[in-house]
This record gives structure tokens, C-alpha cells and sequence, in this order.
């Protein structure tokens, strides 16, 4: 792995700051220098040199919550949504590994350089069952993709959301969500996930205003969670769904399309954070079932993260299963939050979010995972995004336009909206 110089480049370090004609030196898998370039050290003999005069060096994105196995929702036919699911519900371990390993490195290329993954499909049972936990360790060995934090099985009551779909460990009753989640720890989560209400997927049978953990049950998986210094995430999308779960001591709210101003104000004064996977419920209240869409666009979910960039809550830029980092940051710039709170949101917060004190800034001392762009980003993020030049990932080049070394190209043109 070779020593590595960005000079005179505008760097965007993840909190809030940018340093323009810069000097970026990076040993190792670790970042040592952030300099103006009239002030910089000399490059160390050996140092590659990266051409990067008047580009755009920011920190990789960090997806705050994805599933790997699930991007073909991108190419469903209409009418086939369930029998694509039921297809790979009964899909072999291995072929679940495939399809994430080949959305793994199609993410690295749009400059992804952390994934939290938040549960797979797969049967429930058995030694051959393949988790997300699988494709962390691969990629962590060498497997082209972003660095994977796992959560293994998602935890839900018995028939509660994502099952069957899902790799899912059902637990009724606090003493058994405590001992699913020593399970989850046991076979190597980093995170715990929660289901605290019903969905989208499966509705009517399964609705998303109804409340599936009760408080005990979520303060025991958070109890036992924290005992373990693993940070815990709830899918909830009720208003009552989503205080249950800050009283409780839950971390992190998933969703919450349904929340309200309070609900919002109480993830402010509980200190939680918020991935609001905002283009899920965009897209799904202008083409779901009628009664869906209109219990989705009636919620004001625009609203609630608005008032939840004001109020201070962290929120953090998660795709869910269809979408890419880039059509979410579009969407939250397009609902009025800030391009600078958006680009936070998916590199300096989402690092937060997800508990890493190593990624998310440019800083030394920080690992060198790092995007060079071609545009200024603040100035439109498709036009940066699609004129990604490097993805740089714990400091070796993974993804480059014109270096022959570099195992991967970017995307282009970008994978098209749906």
C-alpha cells in the first residue's frame, strides 16, 4: 500500500469545515496530514502523487442503513413484488452472498466506503444460515466493498416485521429479546436491530401505525445491548412507536414516517438519532396502494425531519433497500435541509450515528477513507457524484478513473432513478 499526497485540492473534512488548496497526506490506512498547500510538509519519498488541483476531497459515504441483498426492488416489474420476494426467500446461503457481494462493490463504486447493514433475507434456523455478519467478514478479507457493520439477525415478536422475508430471530417478552440479543452479539453482530412496529412491505396484512414491542421488551434489548457496548437501532415508524422506543434507552430511530412534531421533540430531548430514509416514504406515498399512500403523504414526514435538523437531532443518510446514498442526499436537499447538513449526514454524523470515532472526518489521525471529486458537491450533488474521480477506502485507491491499478471504475452514467 503506497503512501499517498492530494495537493493543492478543496477539502470538505465531514463536520462542517472546508479548507480550500489543500495538502492531504495519507500513511498507511491512516490520514497524518491536513495542511494548507503554501504550508505542507514535503511528501515523503515514494509517496504516489494524486493529480488533484482544483477537485474536491471529502470523506467516503457511510450508509446509515442498507440491506445488500435486496437491491433488485431497483428493477421490480410492477405487479412482481411478491413473488420476487418469495423467489429469494427460498434462495440458497450462497446465492444470497452473491447478490451482496455484487451490491456491495456496485456501492463502493458510487463512493460508499462504510455500510450498516441492517438484516438480510434467509431462513431463520440452521448452520447454513447466511447473514450479514458473511459478507463483513469477506469483505474485511479482501472482497471488493465497503467496509460492513453488522447487525445480524433483525429481532422482532413473533410475525412481526420482516418475517418471513427476513432473516429474523422472533422473541416474545423481555427475557427472551434479552437472550436474542446475546444471540446477536454471540455470532458476531456490531449492532443490534429492532422491529418496534409493523411495515410497508406486507401491507394491510402488516401495518405500519401498529406497535409490535411493548416498552419492557425494548428496554431489556437496549439494556442488554449497551451492557455489551453495542449500540442499538429500532425500525419504527408509529409516533407512539418511536417514544416507546427513547424511553426505552434505544439509540437510533429508523423510519418514524409517522411521527409527529412531539415525537420529534422527543428524539431532540432524548438524545437519539434519526435515519429517515426519506426516499422510501417519497416514493411510496405517490405509488403505493391508495390507503397506504395517502396514511404516507398525510403524515407530513418532510415536516418531521425539518424539525428534526432544527431541534439539533442527528439525522443520518440511510437508503433502506432500493435507493443509492446519492438519491437519498436529493431528496433531503430537495425537502429543504441543507446541502452542508446532508453531506454531514452521510459521512462526520453518520459516523456518530453509527458509533465510529475513526471514519467520517478528514483529519489526521482518522482513517483515509476519502472520495476525490471533479465538482464542488455544495454546488450540486449529482453533477459532483457522477463526476467521482477516487474512492479511496482505509488508504488504498479501490476505485479511480484513470488509475490502472485501481480494481474498480466509477459509475457511469449513475444507475437511473426509480
Amino acid at each position: 500500500m503506497a503512501n499517498l499526497a492530494f495537493e493543492h485540492v478543496n477539502v470538505i473534512d465531514g463536520r462542517g469545515g472546508l479548507l480550500r488548496d489543500a495538502t492531504v497526506l495519507v500513511d498507511g490506512t491512516l490520514i497524518t496530514a491536513v495542511e494548507p498547500a503554501a504550508e505542507a510538509r514535503p511528501p515523503e519519498p515514494g509517496t504516489q502523487l494524486i493529480n488533484s488541483a482544483g477537485m474536491w476531497l471529502m470523506p467516503g459515504l457511510i450508509n446509515c442503513h442498507d440491506h445488500l441483498c435486496n437491491k433488485w426492488l431497483r428493477t421490480t416489474p410492477a405487479g412482481d413484488y411478491t413473488t420476487g420476494r418469495l423467489n429469494r426467500l427460498h434462495q440458497s446461503p450462497g446465492a444470497h452472498a452473491l447478490e451482496a457481494a455484487a451490491n456491495a462493490a456496485w456501492e463502493l463504486r458510487q463512493g460508499v466506503t462504510t455500510v450498516r447493514e441492517l438484516g438480510g433475507p434467509g431462513i431463520s434456523a440452521g448452520p447454513e444460515l447466511f447473514t450479514n455478519v458473511h459478507i463483513r467478514d469477506a469483505i474485511a478479507a479482501g472482497l471488493p466493498g465497503p467496509r460492513v457493520l453488522a447487525s445480524r439477525l433483525m429481532i422482532a415478536m413473533t410475525g412481526g416485521h420482516g418475517t418471513p422475508w427476513y432473516g429474523v430471530r422472533e422473541a416474545d417478552g423481555p427475557e427472551e429479546v434479552r437472550k436474542a440479543v446475546r444471540e446477536q452479539i454471540k455470532g458476531g453482530a456490531d449492532c443490534i436491530k429492532v422491529m418496534s412496529t409493523g411495515g410497508l412491505a406486507n401491507y394491510p396484512h402488516e401495518r405500519p401505525d401498529v406497535d409490535e414491542y411493548t416498552l419492557e421488551e425494548l428496554e431489556a434489548a437496549a439494556g442488554e445491548a449497551h451492557r455489551f457496548d453495542r449500540l442499538i437501532t429500532t425500525h419504527a415508524m408509529s409516533d407512539s412507536a418511536v417514544r416507546c422506543a427513547i424511553n426505552a434507552g434505544i439509540d437510533n430511530i429508523e423510519h418514524a414516517f409517522l411521527a409527529t412534531s412531539e415525537g420529534v421533540s422527543a428524539m431532540a430531548d432524548g438524545g437519539v438519532s434519526f435515519v429517515p430514509t426519506a426516499r422510501v416514504s417519497l416514493v411510496m406515498a405517490r405509488h403505493a396502494p391508495p390507503e397506504l399512500a395517502k396514511l404516507l403523504a398525510d403524515a407530513g414526514h418532510r415536516d418531521r425531519i425539518l424539525e428534526a435538523v432544527d431541534l439539533g437531532v442527528p439525522v443520518g443518510v440511510g437508503t433502506d433497500s432500493r435507493f443509492t446514498v446519492l438519491e437519498e442526499m436529493e431528496t433531503l436537499v430537495e425537502y429543504g435541509v441543507p446541502v452542508q447538513t446532508v453531506l454531514r449526514g452521510a459521512t462526520g454524523t453518520a459516523a456518530t450515528i453509527c458509533g465510529l470515532d475513526d471514519s467520517g472526518v478528514i483529519a489526521a489521525g482518522k482513517r483515509a477513507d476519502l472520495l476525490l471529486l471533479r465538482s464542488n458537491p455544495f454546488e450540486g450533488l449529482r453533477t459532483a457524484f457522477e463526476g467521482l474521480d477516487m474512492v479511496v477506502k482505509a488508504g488504498e485507491i479501490l476505485v479511480a478513473s484513470d488509475h490502472a491499478d485501481a480494481p474498480l471504475r466509477p459509475l457511469r452514467p449513475p444507475d437511473p432513478l426509480v
